[in-house]
């Protein structure tokens, strides 16, 4: 092995490793961050595009975990099963890619039901309700769990683990990058994002309850703000998984190898910023949400604090406890 690829595999691996683990830790922490939010204040609870993305939320944990983790470590120790074992190949395989259908679909449900509960047409309004939110999600989930077979019977080993079947890869090129996991979702979420955001700024035309109001801006600002997180890291991921799988590299040819295998975790690296950036952009973009954390994490905490000490105070002196202090909402 020359300098070269000595020089571009310890990129690859720099890449792999460090930004992989970077990316799943603060990932993590962040989805983290949001389902505490998203369940424990009253202002999301029973809100279905709230319930979006909490489930966005968890399968994104899940991405991190199973896809993103196996792969970080499996570069850390110098040794990929995907490689050895049949198994754990298919399975890797079909785990991360119905992870990532859900996670797909479940970002066209949230732009959308936005879009019906900011609609100023009563009908289309109704239409957006909690229990519609969760028949969704679990029909998204039996529909993933049925549509990723194919990928267990079809995944392989050939000195690395893909798929080689070559009608098999127009539908995973053409089919599931274009129309299922791809292009279309992405055409689908931004186009109803953007009509959410339209509606949401003629709400002051009608007459709707203010915090009703700023929970919808809130809500379609959020939606809108993780579509782009979504479409700008996942469009080159693409192109570059419809180009690889068409024109694969000769295995035999080393410097080659080390060359895709370079470009691929630049492109994984971008791609797995969709899975992790979720509660930044939030956060960064929603004063209001800024707000929210702040009250989840430390008011409530305090508030307890206090209480139970007032309680401990007033039962040494004999004085009945009375209800724990409760925070002040904050819109």
């Amino acid at each position: 092995m020359d300098s070269t690829e000595q020089t571009i595999n310890s990129s690859s691996f720099i890449i792999t490793v460090y930004v992989g683990y970077f990316t799943i830790i603060t990932g993590l922490i962040g989805h983290i961050i949001n389902i505490l939010v998203f369940t424990q204040l009253k202002t999301f609870r029973k809100n279905q595009s709230a319930f979006y993305l909490t489930v966005g939320s968890f399968v994104d944990c899940w991405q991190l975990i199973f896809a993103t983790t196996t792969r970080t470590v499996a570069s850390t120790v110098g040794y990929d099963p995907t490689k050895t074992s049949l198994a754990w190949c298919k399975l890797r395989t079909y785990f991360s890619i119905s992870g990532s259908v859900v996670l797909t679909i479940n970002q066209c449900f949230s732009a959308i039901d936005q879009y019906l509960s900011t609609n100023h047409y009563p009908r289309l309004r109704q239409i957006s309700t909690y229990k519609l939110a969760q028949r969704a999600v679990s029909g998204l989930l039996i529909y993933a769990i049925i549509y990723d077979i194919p990928f267990l019977i079809f995944e392989d080993i050939q000195i690395i683990c893909a798929t080689f079947n070559p009608g098999f890869n127009y539908f995973f090129s053409f089919i599931h990058f274009c129309l299922i996991n791809g292009f279309v979702p992405i055409f689908i979420s931004s186009l109803f994002s953007f009509l959410a955001y339209q509606n949401v700024r003629r709400l002051v035309q009608r007459h709707i309850a203010l915090v009703r109001r700023r929970l919808d801006q809130q809500l379609t600002a959020m939606i809108l703000v993780r579509v782009a997180l979504f479409a700008i890291t996942t469009i080159p991921y693409i192109c570059f998984r419809i180009y690889q799988i068409n024109n694969p590299v000769d295995q035999t040819n080393e410097f080659a190898v080390a060359v895709d295998q370079l470009i691929r975790s630049c492109f994984n690296a971008v791609y797995t910023m969709n899975n992790s950036g979720g509660f930044y952009v939030y956060y960064a973009t929603s004063a209001r949400f800024r707000r929210q954390v702040r009250r989840a994490f430390f008011q409530k905490n305090l508030c307890k604090c206090i209480t139970k000490k007032v309680t401990k105070i007033k039962v040494a002196h004999g004085i009945p406890p009375v209800q724990a202090i409760k925070p002040a909402i904050l819109n």
